[in-house]
């Protein structure tokens, strides 16, 4: 009997788009800090050998929420309030990184997310995926203790992944959870190369 390829085909596939969509999310995250920090020099960083998932990595935590028919993604950071300062003082300038209220400084971080989220929109919008996003939200860095990051490979994809931006000598943690509904859509995603717009989320439609 001759052996059926179509599922090892599939099967073979699987690993090649989670590691493209974690490569583009981290190429989003990377390319749209560099411009929302006015900074080419941000190093991107893996978390040390002892992380383990739902780890308090801050004081802060900004989430958004992507979604289509093929795919869901929930990105966050993770970030303390003197960070987010530097960062915003940066743009917003003022009398010192100090001056910078922690309102608008978290409002800075949640620009940042939207960007991001618009840049991996806006990505699948070339291959014809259509995605929406929510609005970016914030709340207190303990509750990352809640967060549910279970990965399963059946009938749902779900995996994670973890990192941290250096930028200034301030660290940025970010993590993203990506759940694969309709794997065979999503490959278009193998092989393409990611070019993301520098402005684009005024186009964009949230959920």
């Amino acid at each position: 009997m001759d052996k059926d390829t179509t599922m090892d085909s599939f099967d073979n596939r699987v690993p090649l788009v989670k590691e493209k969509l974690r490569e583009l999310v981290r190429y989003a995250a990377l390319s749209r800090l560099k411009i929302h920090a006015d900074c080419q020099d941000v190093e991107q960083v893996e978390l040390s050998d002892d992380f383990r998932p739902g780890k308090v990595l801050a004081n802060n935590m900004v989430f958004i929420l992507v979604s289509g028919e093929s795919v869901r993604m929930t990105f966050k950071v993770h970030f303390n309030g003197d960070v987010a300062r530097s960062l915003a003082f940066r743009v917003f300038g003022g009398a010192s990184d100090s001056a910078i209220s922690i309102q608008r400084a978290v409002d800075y971080i949640k620009e940042y997310c939207n960007l991001v989220a618009g840049s991996v929109v806006s990505v699948f919008e070339e291959l014809d995926i259509g995605l929406g996003m929510s609005l970016p939200h914030s709340t207190r860095g303990f509750y990352e203790v809640f967060s549910d990051y279970q990965e399963q490979q059946h009938p749902i994809i779900i995996f994670n992944d973890f990192w941290s931006l250096n930028v200034n000598k301030k660290v940025l943690h970010c993590s993203v959870v990506l759940e694969i509904l309709d794997c065979k859509k999503l490959e278009k995603l193998i092989g393409f190369e990611f070019a993301v717009p520098e402005d684009n989320h005024d186009e964009l439609d949230f959920l």
